[in-house]
């Protein structure tokens, strides 16, 4: 089975922004009504053709062209749930892998049930979001052309966020001893000294008699390990490394994960991505329970009037609703990488 590799500089894609009309003159299209209860200017649009609701859609498009430009990595790892009926705290159901098993009813017998509606742990639904601001100064000197560079942003900056959600839980946790691997030192070139620690990785992960994590597995790692990594796990013949194991057969997918640096104004947000020269070997066999996304509202914007096809605030909000749940002790093991 091929590998998948993931990262933002394979997935990124980049959309042209939505060209404006020549002579377009956003101030016959829009009036100035009044402002509203927060102080923010409200904007009608004018005319009898559908200006309105087409500037909407541009809208749209350019925050969903801003998501291709920072593509979400973490869905080989995760379980997607998308359900607007979440509670504000999502039960968390442990049961763990091999929590059903067939046994033999005999005679006068019963069957034995596995319950599946106690929960002893639960993730809160979490609200998440940003706003957009169209100054006066957009309609009184029609600055078109900075429209779609803000409107991009919020696209990336959500996807963003999302990918440290996910991967963050995994990157900030404390491992113990029964959670890690070190790099190996045999072999004769770098490549092989990589397969060589994947391989010991594997093999103390299965061995773990607490947490056993059997595989198949994902990897994440640092998009500066990922050449070697590819070196490393694919099956080619190479220079004084001829001979590969199954090990690479168990890697489903790699991503590569750096994090993102975003500002606002004055104020800088970082999240941070892998450890150069560092690994985590997930386990995905019971992603359904170790690695889930509950999301109760994808990303929806909120601009104060519902007719979209008279009205544009100044101000329009973004926002999102979900949880994470994330068991690394479970699920992961931390590798450190060769380095000579």
């Amino acid at each position: 089975m091929a590998i998948q590799l993931h990262s933002k500089e394979l997935l990124a894609k980049y959309r042209p922004t939505v060209p404006m009309p020549d002579g377009l003159d956003i101030r016959e299209h829009v009036r100035e009504m009044a402002r509203d209860e927060t102080g923010g200017h409200v904007y009608e649009f004018i005319g009898t053709d559908d200006f309105g609701t087409e500037w909407q859609r541009r809208v749209r498009y350019e925050v969903d062209a801003g998501r291709d430009q920072e593509p979400i990595l973490y869905t080989p790892f995760y379980t997607i749930i998308s359900d607007p009926s979440l509670p504000k705290n999502v039960s968390i159901q442990k049961i763990g892998p091999g929590g059903v098993v067939f046994e033999e009813v005999l005679e006068g017998g019963e069957v034995k049930f596995v319950s599946v509606g106690s929960s002893e742990e639960s993730v809160a639904v979490r609200h998440f979001g940003a706003g957009l601001e169209y100054s006066k100064d957009l309609f009184i000197f029609n600055e078109l052309w900075n429209v779609a560079i803000v409107e991009r942003q919020a696209g990336i900056a959500h996807n963003a966020l999302l990918n440290h959600l996910h991967f963050n839980p995994i990157i900030s946790y404390t491992y113990a001893a029964a959670n890690q691997t070190a790099a190996s030192a045999v072999g004769s070139t770098l490549e092989e000294k990589y397969l060589r620690t994947i391989e010991d990785a594997i093999t103390n992960a299965k061995a773990d008699a607490t947490n056993p994590r059997r595989g198949p597995y994902g990897l994440l790692i640092s998009s500066s390990n990922m050449f070697m990594m590819e070196r490393a796990l694919f099956r080619v013949a190479q220079e004084g490394f001829t001979k590969q194991s199954s090990a690479i057969e168990m890697i489903r997918t790699v991503a590569a994960y750096d994090g993102w640096t975003g500002t606002r104004g004055t104020k800088s947000t970082t999240y941070a991505g892998v450890t150069a020269n560092k690994a985590y070997l997930v386990d995905l066999a019971n992603k359904d329970a170790d690695f889930v996304s509950y999301v109760k509202q994808a990303l929806e914007a909120a601009m104060g009037n519902p007719d979209v096809s008279r009205f544009i605030r100044e101000q329009t909000v973004w926002d999102l609703y979900l949880a994470v749940y994330s068991n690394p002790l479970r699920a992961v093991e931390e590798i450190t990488l060769p380095t000579s």
